[in-house]
């Protein structure tokens, strides 16, 4: 259990919670995988490439869980842990998309981890610049699946369907920066 002593623990108990939900989600995950696997819906070559995204997965957040665990007075230290998170989430969607066809794939969802996550920062700056990341990240990897498999769409439903769930991204960042503004608000008016 980490204690609140200092004017980090705030930031290091969510972190570690955050890690713990990783574990959910990385089992989570690994079910997914044999289901896909033990119904013949994807490719062997695929299972691998997902176990191996699972294992790169598993490893960070254990690596940033067990630092995340150290009395450390520098903020700036649990802010850079918590971005390696936010960056793991965001490969692992893109993967996701790319691995699942583009466009067409439903794994867009799995960019609102990120966004969220960020919100741990208390910062508008920080979650936008997530939402940011996470538009570049979904539309490289919509466009490299609608480039390497050209046949599997319309060029114009690839650029209707990235801009709709970019434009997401960024509802749901202004909607969560809206709910921090408010909690910042309400803590200093002592309610």
């Amino acid at each position: 259990m980490v204690k609140k002593s200092g004017g980090n623990s705030w930031l290091q108990t969510g972190l570690v919670r955050v890690c713990r939900i990783h574990f959910v989600l990385i089992a989570v995950y690994g079910v997914y995988i044999i289901a896909s696997d033990g119904t013949r819906l994807i490719t062997p070559q695929t299972v691998l490439q997902r176990w191996g995204v699972l294992a790169f997965l598993l490893s960070g957040v254990s690596i940033v869980w067990y630092l995340a665990r150290a009395k450390v007075q520098n903020i700036n230290y649990y802010r850079t842990l918590l971005y390696i998170i936010i960056t793991m989430d965001i490969s692992l969607a893109a993967f996701n998309i790319y691995s699942q066809r583009g466009m067409a794939s439903r794994a867009v969802v799995l960019f609102a981890l990120p966004i969220v996550v960020s919100t741990l920062l208390l910062s508008r700056t920080a979650i936008f610049f997530t939402a940011s990341l996470c538009t570049a990240a979904y539309g490289l990897a919509a466009v490299k699946y609608f480039t390497d498999y050209f046949n599997e769409g319309y060029k114009a439903e690839l650029y209707i369907e990235v801009g709709l769930y970019c434009a997401f991204f960024f509802i749901l960042a202004a909607v969560l920066s809206i709910l921090i503004s408010s909690n910042k608000n309400e803590k200093e008016l002592g309610l």
